[in-house]
């Protein structure tokens, strides 16, 4: 810890590069994986609707794919494709989807 500031992840994901990223924004969601787990963090309180949470994971697959298709030479339609694919199959292994309950739509 450096004048009250913990140090940053070796492996996390550097900043450079968005000057548009100001204050006004918010950290919603960290997603870390190593060769045995993968390990989730989000902040409700900074989303507080599930519904946009969702919206939002939605658009970063979007985002996601055009960052595949510019790097790795997949097309984006392609990356979208399993992306997709990946969450619908995670989603049926885990419990797939229930309907939410009265008054928490």
């Amino acid at each position: 810890m450096i004048l009250g500031r913990k140090a940053q992840h070796p492996n996390e994901i550097p900043l450079k590069g968005h000057d548009s990223l100001t204050t006004d924004f918010r950290e919603i969601a960290r997603f870390w994986v190593s060769q045995e787990r993968s390990f989730v963090l989000v902040a409700p309180g900074v989303v507080s609707s599930p519904y946009l949470l969702g919206s939002l994971i939605v658009e970063s697959l979007h985002t996601a794919a055009a960052g595949y298709a510019a790097m790795d030479g997949y097309s984006a339609e392609w990356a979208l494709a399993e992306l997709w694919r990946g969450f619908d199959e995670e989603r049926a292994r885990i419990g797939g989807a229930e309907e939410p309950e009265e008054g928490h739509a």
